[in-house]
Order: C-alpha cells, then sequence, then structure tokens
C-alpha cells in the first residue's frame, strides 16, 4: 500500500483560499489580487458594485473551522477603512471525505476528497463602531423604548 502525503500548513491555507475565491467569482466578485501568505493580511482584495473589499482567510482541519487572531481582527479594519474597503473573515474547515474513520477524517491527504464547511464572508468590525436602531419608532430620538 503507498504511503498517503499529509497537505503541508501551507496547502491547507490554499486551499481555503481556493474555495473562498471560487465561491466570490460565482458571486461575480472581481478579483484584484490575491496574497497566499498566511501572515500577510488580506489574502484576497476584491471588488463588487464599486466597493473594495479585504478579505482574510483561514482554514483548518475537522472538527475545526478557520479563527481569526485578535490582532489581525484590529490590523485589518484599520487598513480597511484607509482604502474605503470593507473587511471580511473567511473561515473555512475541511474534513476528508475518503474514510469512515473518526480519527483520519481529520487528516488531509494530499488527492483525497474533501468535505468543505464554508457559510460565506463576515464582516470583520468592532463594537464601538455598531449603531443599535430602535426597531419600534426608529424616527424618533426623544423618547427610549425598552424590549421586554
Amino acid at each position: 500500500m503507498n504511503e498517503k502525503e499529509i497537505m503541508t500548513v501551507e496547502e491547507i491555507h490554499n486551499f481555503g483560499i481556493e474555495v473562498v475565491l471560487t465561491q466570490l467569482e460565482k458571486e461575480e466578485y472581481e478579483i484584484q489580487s490575491i496574497n497566499r501568505k498566511y501572515n500577510m493580511n488580506p489574502q484576497i482584495i476584491a471588488k463588487k458594485s464599486n466597493q473594495l473589499s479585504f478579505i482574510v482567510v483561514r482554514t483548518a482541519c475537522y472538527p475545526a473551522k478557520g479563527l481569526l487572531e485578535e490582532t489581525v481582527h484590529f490590523k485589518m479594519i484599520e487598513q480597511a477603512n484607509k482604502h474605503n474597503a470593507i473587511p471580511y473573515f473567511a473561515s473555512v474547515g475541511i474534513a476528508n471525505a475518503n474514510t469512515l474513520s473518526e480519527k483520519e477524517i481529520s487528516i488531509p491527504v494530499k488527492g483525497s476528497g474533501f468535505y468543505i464547511a464554508y457559510e460565506g464572508l463576515v464582516i470583520i468590525s468592532r463594537s464601538d463602531h455598531v449603531k443599535i436602531f430602535d426597531e419600534i419608532n426608529p424616527g424618533d430620538t426623544t423618547e427610549k423604548h425598552n424590549l421586554t
């Protein structure tokens, strides 16, 4: 039996970028640039309807999904603000589809099929930049309403 070759961290990262790029193209984004380096953010710069988007991609193997580091979170907001872009995070999870073993499903083998967990882009924001609008009376600024 041939020894199976395990994907490297870089290959897993690039796999996730390809998943996101495929979806962006389906959604008619115009890809401006791709940066495949894990520690250089964003990985993807894209444009749709004249709106620039900066996208950080993180990929992990089952049972995990890619996680955005806190330091990257805030740097992406700052960088996107400088360029009038929207900062996004794309979390990708992959699982080996060519095994029945719970243990082996988390092993990314080159050339095997994969189950992919990707739920789309998530806007990166800061709590002090989020506005909550009063749903009861949106135009009234003189009176507070409590929902109970």
